[in-house]
């Protein structure tokens, strides 16, 4: 490998990219399967729910929570239709903007959304928050925050 590229390789923000990833992909693995297992949702469709319920309020923009997401408003369109297919949100027009469609989780979506937490956080905190100490959680979510495009989209 020539000097040129061993430094783009070893690039720190390629590196430290890496490293995102390897934690991302490790997590959602072992994260998603729990979350299947108790609540019959696939990770697109806890997400949805889960970012649909920090909102405050009963309803809000489908768009708003794909933002959150970083999703397109054709990958929006397909999930929202899947999600109402299953009975787990309604979908209705916004009264003040016909061109856009405002959800609201259905009980059933609440409960999907609980059995998956119920189910998630147990091992969330024991792959993440158990190995971080109060302060080191409290920097890492300040460090995310600065990056995180989808913290800016609310």
């Amino acid at each position: 490998m020539d000097d040129e590229l061993r430094a783009l390789v070893e690039d720190e923000g390629v590196v430290l990219w890496g490293q995102v990833v390897n934690l991302h992909r490790a997590l959602n693995a072992r994260l998603h399967a729990d979350i299947r297992a108790a609540s019959g949702l696939d990770g697109t469709e806890f997400e949805f729910l889960l970012r649909l319920a920090r909102f405050p309020g009963p309803r809000t923009h489908a768009s708003k929570v794909a933002a959150r997401m970083g999703y397109t408003s054709a990958g929006t369109t397909k999930l929202v239709a899947r999600l109402e297919e299953k009975g787990l949100i309604t979908r209705t027009r916004d009264p003040e903007d016909g061109r856009a469609f405002q959800v609201a989780m259905t009980d059933e979506g609440e409960r999907l959304l609980r059995d998956g937490l119920k189910a998630h956080i147990p091992q969330l905190d024991a792959d993440v928050v158990q190995r971080l100490t109060a302060a080191q959680r409290r920097q890492l979510q300040t460090l995310l925050g600065r990056i995180d495009p989808g913290e800016k989209t609310l």
